[in-house]
């Protein structure tokens, strides 16, 4: 069995030095936490030389009822000034709503526990786990935000498992962007006909537009959908700067993996719903609360000068009452 990681067989000497930061008390105490107050940020590892981060597992306790968007994930590779990873806690581990949710993908886990925390405020916890392998060059730098505006988190545990390497083990780096769509007013049915020709894909959801050479990797797409039809709309992919996309779609279930629409949540290595929730107030079946998410493991969307993806809010966007929020995934 080939260890994806270092490209070395299982049984083979592994060409790395196994490490991690964590949380834990330097003084061999048992409250293994670190305190994070509102507005301000705390360093969870910042890492020297060449490496690779192959584990990120985190739990919090807050009092903060939307800590899974108000907390931000922020990653920076070698000594950059930017992140190459800037999102909302909760959307990057693929859940969008603010709730947590047993998830089980090839690259992110979540073990929720609703359940036996009468000793905290806040039973909206769980065990976080990303895997997606994260090399660099000559640093690392991973950063809690917490942008609430009162809450602090009380406990902020961790462990970051990470290899040093000798040299950087690859040139690419990984990045994560959040894009977010606001809903507009309802423009009727007519623009969703299924002879209506979207012509004017500027009107869809981005998400994700970068320059560069990598691949792309994976989205997690969450929507607050009004009505029927959201799910018709198709994904694009752009490809070099191309004028049309060479990736197009047949409809937002079937980029995710599923057919006839999403009717429950399940898990599924690289594809799958994490959230699903009618809404009592809107009749229509197809309405409520989604988060959707897909991995492209076994086919990375290859590019060498830019690459560019949106996905149609209803097929022809004749569903922009809904309001859309994504995370995509790529390396470059």
């Amino acid at each position: 069995m080939m260890d994806l990681l270092s490209g070395q067989a299982i049984d083979q000497p592994q060409p790395y030095r196994a490490m991690r930061a964590s949380s834990y008390r330097t003084d061999g105490g048992n409250a293994d936490a670190v305190r994070v107050e509102p507005g301000a940020s705390y360093t969870v590892a910042d890492l020297k030389g060449a490496g690779r981060i192959v584990h990120m597992w985190f739990t919090i306790a807050t009092a903060e009822e939307n800590y899974l968007r108000t907390t931000r994930l922020k990653i920076y590779w070698d000594g950059a000034a930017k992140a190459a990873v800037d999102v909302p806690f909760g959307d990057f581990h693929l859940l969008g709503h603010g709730k947590v949710r047993q998830v089980n993908t090839a690259f992110i886990t979540v073990r929720a526990r609703p359940e036996l925390n009468h000793n905290l405020r806040n039973p909206n916890v769980a065990g976080f786990n990303s895997y997606f392998p994260m090399p660099f060059g000559t640093g690392a730098k991973v950063v809690i935000e917490n942008g609430s505006a009162r809450e602090p988190i009380t406990a902020l545990y961790y462990q970051l498992d990470h290899q040093a390497w000798a040299k950087a083990p690859s040139a690419l780096r990984f990045h994560a962007a959040f894009r977010e769509t606001a809903a507009e007013p309802f423009r009727g049915n007519e623009a969703g006909r299924a002879t209506s020709r979207n012509v004017t894909p500027e009107q869809n959801h981005l998400i994700v537009e970068t320059t560069g050479a990598g691949h792309f990797v994976g989205v997690a797409l969450s929507v607050d959908a009004s009505g029927a039809g959201w799910w018709e709309g198709d994904e694009m992919m752009w490809v070099d700067g191309e004028s049309t996309p060479s990736l197009y779609g047949t409809g937002t279930e079937d980029y995710f993996g599923g057919a006839w629409g999403f009717r429950g949540e399940y898990n599924m290595p690289y594809h799958g719903v994490t959230f699903h929730e009618r809404m009592p107030s809107r009749p229509d079946w197809q309405a409520g609360l989604f988060s959707v998410y897909r991995f492209h493991e076994k086919d990375p969307v290859t590019f060498r000068k830019s690459f560019k993806m949106s996905i149609e809010r209803g097929h022809n966007n004749h569903r922009r009452d809904s309001k859309y929020w994504s995370v995509a995934f790529w390396y470059q």
